[in-house]
């Protein structure tokens, strides 16, 4: 259901807590609303509890629960099917470069690419897979 009512006038400064105790207790005891327990003690008035519910309380819960659906008499809901399994890793080929989600084929009598300049972005840097084979030697 959210915050209770009483947690929303006491976060606003609006209540002490104490008076929200009190307004709890009496509630229980008669059944009656929180809100006219409030406005009868005279720690506020109608209009501002009103206020509140339309412009703050009633929002902040629409937005932050999920919409629960609502059940239907007799209503029987097919079992969920179950997950997919997960995709195998496969490791590429040897003669494959793999950037991003491409992959490329490379005979193998190419000589290695240039090496890629460097990227300081790496929000945007690709993921670049090379072969030792396919390396220039180090001199």
């Amino acid at each position: 259901m959210g915050k209770p009512i009483g947690e929303y006038l006491v976060e606003a400064g609006l209540l002490e807590q104490s008076q929200v105790d009190i307004a709890l207790r009496e509630q229980r005891q008669t059944g009656r609303k929180l809100g006219e327990i409030i406005v009868e003690h005279g720690w506020l008035q109608a209009q501002t509890i009103e206020y509140w519910m339309k412009n703050v309380i009633i929002p902040h819960r629409r937005i932050t629960q999920p919409p629960q659906p609502k059940p239907v008499a007799n209503q029987v809901f097919p079992p969920k099917p179950p997950a997919p399994p997960p995709l195998p890793r496969v490791k590429p080929p040897e003669e494959t470069l793999v950037i991003g989600m491409e992959q490329i084929s490379i005979p193998p009598q190419v000589s290695a690419p240039e090496p890629l300049p460097k990227v300081k972005d790496v929000q945007n840097q690709e993921t670049l897979i090379l072969e030792i084979k396919d390396l220039p030697p180090l001199d």
